[in-house]
């Protein structure tokens, strides 16, 4: 008799709790409709966006306790998607992230999106576009480079990315070029850059005297002395309007000082077209000729 009391109870304790529990949920999203409704947004798509347009709207929360995630169709969670990569909504992001894990959508669909989510640099809203079926396309790789972010390049190149094609090929140049070190990194990390591609940027890295870059790229096995089209070296583009340290260090680890190109130009001459005064002192020291 005791056990069949003890059962009863225990049955009795689920019923009651399960009832607190729904009256709890209705009560929630009585309250969250309320509140919607005090802010004249309607329960829809429409008014989803309404209130995620800016990054710190509380508004997905409220439509959550609404129940409007719970039974959202799958052409509107992917404009919510969409939304969400404009608006950079951090509450629709969690929302987004909580439901729909298996609605997988057409790549093209949600291209532009995920370019868009590269630009604004930010990985954990690209990953979830990719999670839902982006791909990197051929220009992809090329924004990242504008972002000196480790983890948004990797997870591109981990997800398709590829420097073959398109703007992408150009990727490690800009990168370089913006002396964004570690989006650099990544790419050349990733291996699928072709080595020409890694030789050529330390070009571009001392064409606008991004010295760390080079630094980098010789310590990866680069020619120090790699040339372009014309055969003009790093140490050109550096002696024209770097510093005394940066062509010490080129000369320190085995640039040529007399390299000539487009026909007997050498790194003192570009050292004079930039007026570089200090530099065409130490080159001079070191036992540069002009032509």
């Amino acid at each position: 008799m005791n056990l069949l009391r003890v059962l009863i109870a225990a049955l009795l304790a689920t019923v009651f709790s399960g009832c607190s529990q729904q009256t709890a949920n209705s009560a929630a999203e009585t309250a969250a409709r309320e509140e919607l409704a005090s802010r004249n947004i309607p329960v829809t798509l429409a008014g989803l966006k309404q209130a995620t347009t800016r990054r710190n709207h509380d508004g997905a929360y409220l439509f959550e306790d609404a129940g409007f995630f719970a039974e959202i169709s799958d052409v509107d969670f992917r404009d919510a998607l969409k939304h969400a990569s404009t608006s950079g909504n951090y509450g629709l992001y969690v929302m987004l992230s909580r439901y729909g894990a298996d609605q997988v959508f057409p790549a093209g669909e949600l291209a532009s999106s995920l370019n868009q989510t590269i630009k604004k640099n930010t990985v954990r809203m690209a990953a979830l576009l990719i999670t839902h079926g982006a791909k990197p396309g051929n220009d992809s790789l090329f924004f990242a480079a504008y972002q000196d972010n480790y983890d948004l390049a990797a997870l591109l190149l981990a997800n398709g990315g590829t420097f073959a094609a398109g703007e992408n090929s150009g990727a490690l140049k800009m990168a370089a070029r913006l002396g964004n070190l570690k989006a650099l990194q990544a790419f050349v990390d990733s291996g699928q850059a072709r080595q020409s591609q890694i030789n050529q940027a330390i070009l571009y890295g001392a064409l606008t005297e991004q010295i760390d870059v080079v630094k980098y790229l010789v310590d990866q096995g680069v020619d120090i002395n790699q040339g372009d089209s014309d055969g003009c070296t790093a140490l050109h583009y550096l002696s024209q309007d770097g510093t005394v340290d940066m062509v010490k260090y080129m000369v320190n680890n085995g640039a040529l000082i007399n390299a000539t190109c487009r026909g007997a130009e050498t790194p003192l001459k570009w050292a004079h077209y930039g007026d570089n005064t200090q530099v065409t002192e130490y080159l001079v020291s070191v036992g540069a000729t002009q032509n």
